[in-house]
C-alpha cells in the first residue's frame, strides 16, 4: 500500500497541529528534528483504504534557510517526495499569511488553501470571496475552521482528491513583470529537452530566480552560457523577486472586505494595559505570581497523593508480596525501582498543569505578549523575552522550566536558557534553606533566604554574559515576534497538548532516572546496609579535605549529603537526619484491604479539596522545622565562623549539579554535549562561589 506524504504548512500559530489532531483523531507521535529540539508532530492515517502521513512542518514566514524553522520547512519541501501541500493560514490576517502561499506555488506541488479561524472571521466581520481568490491562486480554498468538526469529512475528501492533481503553477505577475518573467521561461525552453512540461520550464525558472546552484549547473550542462543566463534572469534578483511578491498580495486582497481596526480593537485595548510601558511588567509579574502559585500549590496535594501511594500502599504491599527475597534485593525493589519510578510519576500532576497553563497562554496569545515586554532587558544578556518566561518557571521546578525552552525560536537561545534554568532556585532546594537558615540564622531566616535567590539570579546573568561569547552560543540574528489577537483557546487542543507532552515526559523519563536512582541507592546501601558505613558515607569522609577551603567541608556529612542531592534535593534533609539523629526507617503498617482502600480513597478525596482551596503557600518543610534536628544541624559548627560556614554550604545546594530529572529533560532536549557542560559547569561555579564567599568574608568577621 503506498502511503502518500502530505505536508502541513504555514505560518506560526495558524492551527496546523489543530487540524492534525482533528483529521488523524489526535493520533500522533511527538519527537524532535533530527540535530535541532524543534517539534515533530506526525500522523498515519488510513482513508479509502489508502495510507497518508500527515507532517506538521515547523512555521514559517517564507521558504527560507536563516532560522532552523526555515531551514526544516524548505529543505523537506524540496528534498522530501511530498505528495501534497495543506497550507493553513489564519483567515483573519490574511496579508500576512499569503506571501507564504505564493512561495509554496513554486514548488509545483498539488496543494489546498485552508482558511482558518473562519469562526473569528463572523465575529469580525470579514467577508472573504472564496471562489474568486482559487480561481486567482489556481488551487481549492476551503474555508473551515478546526474547531468545526462539521467539516472535518470535507478536508479529508478534499486532501484525497488533491492528492492526484497534476498542477501547473505559474507566478502571479502583472505588467512589466510578466513579460519579463515569460522572457525567461521562453529562453529556459530553448535548452530544455522536449519531453519537459510546463511546470518543469516553471520550476526551473524559479530556481534560476533563486540561484540554485544545481539549477544553474543543470542549465550550462544543456549548454547555455553563463552570460546568456545571467541576461536572462537579471531583472529578478533576489530581492526584486520578493518586492514582486510584495507587489501582488494587494491583488489577492480585493478578495477580501474587512476593517482593520475592527479586527485588533479588542486586541488593542487589552494591549494598552499588559503592554504599557509603567503596568504592563507590574501586571505580568501578578499574573505569573498568581500562575505559578496556581501550578505548584495546586499540584502539590496530588504530588503528594501519589508519593503517599506508591510510597506507602504500594511499597507495603509490594514489601509483603516480596518479604521471602534477600534484604538487598527487597531493598533494591523497595528503594531503588519502586522509589525511582515515583520520583518520575511524583511530579505528573505538577507537569501536566504546568502544561495546561502554557497552552493556556500559548493559545490565548498572551505568551508572545510577555516575550515582547521582556525581550529589550533580556536583549542585554543575549537572551530573548521568551528566555524569561522559562527562567521564571525555574523558581518552582527547574524540570518543566529545561521543557519550556522548546517554545523559543532560535536555537542557540535554546541551549543558553537551558545552561542557566538550574540556577535558578527551585522548590525543592527550599528546605535545605529553611533548615540551616533556621539553625544559624534565627530572626534573619528569610533575609538570608532571600540572598540565595538573589545569588542565583546574578550568577545567571553573568554566565550568560559569558556563555555569549562562545561560538555555540553567539547569535546575531534578529528576534521578530508577531503579537496574534487575542484567542480564546480551545480546550480540546490544549488537552491534546497536555496529554501528548505528559505521555512523551512518563515514557522517556523512567528510564534513565530509574537507573540513577537505583545506582545512587546501591552507593548509600552498600557494603553492609548501613547508610552510616556507606559508600556514600565513605566518600563523603575521603573528599570532605577538598571542601574545606570552603567552610563546611571540616564535616563529612554535609559533603556525603551532596551526592544523593541528585535524586532531589530534598534528600539532604533527610540524609542530615539519618547521620545527626541516627533515624532509623519506620516498618511498614499492617495490611488491611479496606482500610488501606478507604485511606487511599480519603487521600485522593483530601488531595482534591486541597487543590481547589490551596490558594496560599503552602508549608514547604516540616520535618526542617523539627526541634531536634534544627538543633543537631546548629551543632555542626560552633566557631565564630559557624554561620558563615552554614551560608556557604546553601550557596554550594544552589549551584550544584541539579537533580537527575533535569538532568535527563537537557539530555532529552539538547543531547549528551550540552548536558556534559551544564554538569561541568555546576561542578566548578558552586565551587569557585562558595570559595570566594567564605575565603572573602572570614577576612572580615
Amino acid at each position: 500500500m503506498k502511503e502518500y506524504q502530505i505536508a502541513f504548512v504555514g505560518n506560526p500559530n495558524v492551527g496546523k497541529s489543530a487540524w492534525i489532531n482533528a483529521l488523524s483523531g489526535a493520533d500522533f507521535k511527538v519527537g524532535n528534528w533530527p540535530g535541532v529540539t524543534i517539534e515533530k508532530k506526525e500522523a498515519r492515517v488510513i482513508w479509502k483504504e489508502e495510507a497518508y502521513h500527515l507532517i506538521d512542518l515547523p512555521g514559517t514566514y517564507a521558504l527560507d534557510e536563516v532560522t532552523n524553522e526555515e531551514r526544516i520547512t524548505t529543505q523537506y519541501l524540496r528534498e522530501e517526495p511530498v505528495d501534497l501541500i495543506v497550507n493553513v493560514v489564519d483567515a483573519t490576517n490574511l496579508s500576512r499569511n499569503l506571501y507564504l502561499t505564493l512561495c509554496l506555488r513554486e514548488l509545483q506541488i498539488p496543494m489546498l488553501l485552508v482558511l482558518n479561524f473562519m469562526d473569528e472571521v463572523d465575529k469580525y466581520h470579514i467577508r472573504i470571496e472564496t471562489e474568486k481568490l482559487s480561481r486567482r491562486l489556481q488551487l481549492p480554498v476551503l474555508p473551515y475552521s478546526a474547531l468545526d468538526k462539521e467539516h472535518y469529512d470535507d478536508v479529508q475528501e478534499a486532501i484525497c482528491m488533491a492528492i492526484h492533481n497534476d498542477v501547473c503553477f505559474a507566478p502571479l505577475l502583472d505588467g512589466e513583470d510578466a513579460q519579463r518573467y515569460y522572457d525567461l521561461c521562453t529562453y529556459l525552453e530553448r535548452y530544455m529537452p522536449q519531453e519537459a512540461q510546463t511546470r518543469d520550464i516553471h520550476k526551473l525558472a524559479i530556481q534560476i530566480i533563486h540561484k540554485e546552484e544545481i539549477a544553474c549547473r543543470q542549465l550550462v550542462s544543456w549548454h547555455s552560457s553563463w552570460e546568456e543566463l545571467h541576461a536572462a534572469c537579471h531583472p529578478f534578483e533576489e530581492e526584486q523577486w520578493q518586492r514582486i511578491y510584495q507587489r501582488t498580495l494587494p491583488s489577492l486582497m480585493r478578495y477580501v472586505h474587512e476593517e482593520e481596526a475592527d479586527r485588533l480593537r479588542i486586541s488593542q485595548k487589552i494591549d494598552y494595559y499588559v503592554l504599557h510601558k509603567y503596568w504592563g511588567f507590574p501586571i505580568c509579574f501578578l499574573f505569573f505570581s498568581v500562575l505559578l502559585m496556581i501550578v505548584f500549590n495546586g499540584s502539590a496535594p496530588f504530588n503528594d497523593f501519589i508519593d503517599f501511594f506508591i510510597n506507602q500502599m504500594l511499597a507495603k504491599y509490594t514489601a509483603a508480596a516480596i518479604s521471602f527475597l534477600p534484604a538487598a534485593l527487597q531493598q533494591l525493589i523497595l528503594k531503588g525501582i519502586l522509589a525511582g519510578v515515583g520520583g518520575v510519576l511524583t511530579f505528573v500532576p505538577l507537569m501536566a498543569l504546568l502544561y495546561f497553563m502554557l497552552a493556556l497562554l500559548e493559545e490565548s496569545g498572551y505568551m508572545s505578549r510577555i516575550a515582547f515586554l521582556f525581550d529589550r532587558s533580556m536583549r542585554v544578556f543575549h537572551l530573548s523575552g521568551k528566555s524569561f518566561v522559562s527562567l521564571l518557571l525555574g523558581f518552582g521546578c527547574n524540570v518543566p522550566a529545561i521543557y519550556a525552552t522548546r517554545t523559543l525560536d532560535n536555537e542557540k537561545q535554546k541551549k543558553l536558557t537551558a545552561l542557566l534554568v538550574p540556577f535558578m532556585s527551585c522548590g525543592a532546594r527550599l528546605p535545605v534553606y529553611v533548615l540551616f537558615a533556621s539553625a544559624f540564622f534565627q530572626g534573619k531566616a528569610a533575609v538570608m533566604i532571600l540572598s540565595i535567590y538573589g545569588i542565583g539570579i546574578l550568577l545567571a546573568l553573568i554566565m550568560a554574559l559569558v556563555y555569549s561569547r562562545m561560538k555555540g552560543f553567539r547569535t546575531k540574528e534578529l528576534f521578530v515576534l508577531e503579537l496574534p489577537p487575542y484567542r480564546l483557546p480551545s480546550m480540546s487542543v490544549v488537552f491534546q497538548k497536555v496529554k501528548q507532552e505528559v505521555k512523551a515526559y512518563v515514557h522517556k523519563a523512567t528510564t534513565i532516572v530509574l537507573w540513577a536512582m537505583i545506582a545512587l541507592w546501591a552507593l548509600s546501601y552498600f557494603p553492609n546496609g548501613s547508610t552510616q558505613d556507606s559508600y556514600i558515607a565513605r566518600f563523603g569522609k575521603m573528599v570532605a579535605p577538598i571542601y574545606e577551603p570552603l567552610g563546611f567541608g571540616t564535616r563529612w556529612e554535609t559533603v556525603a549529603a551532596l551526592p544523593g542531592s541528585i535524586i532531589a534535593k530534598e534528600t539532604v534533609v533527610g540524609f542530615l537526619d539519618q547521620m545527626l539523629l541516627n533515624s532509623e526507617e519506620e516498618p511498614y503498617e499492617p495490611i488491611s484491604l479496606k482500610e488501606d482502600i478507604e485511606e487511599t480513597a480519603f487521600a485522593l478525596g483530601s488531595a482534591c479539596r486541597e487543590s481547589i482551596t490551596s490558594l496560599l503557600p503552602r508549608q514547604v518543610l516540616e520535618e526542617g522545622e523539627d526541634d531536634s534536628l534544627v538543633q543537631a544541624v546548629h551543632g555542626l559548627w560552633t566557631d565564630r565562623l559557624a554561620n558563615l560556614r552554614a551560608f556557604s554550604y546553601m550557596v554550594y545546594v544552589l549551584l550544584s549539579i541539579p537533580c537527575v530529572m533535569t538532568l535527563q529533560a537537557v539530555y532529552r532536549e539538547y543531547g549528551r554535549r550540552l548536558l556534559l557542560l551544564s554538569i561541568l559547569t555546576m561542578l566548578f561555579v558552586p565551587y569557585l562561589v562558595s570559595l570566594f564567599i567564605f575565603q572573602f568574608f572570614s577576612l572580615i568577621l
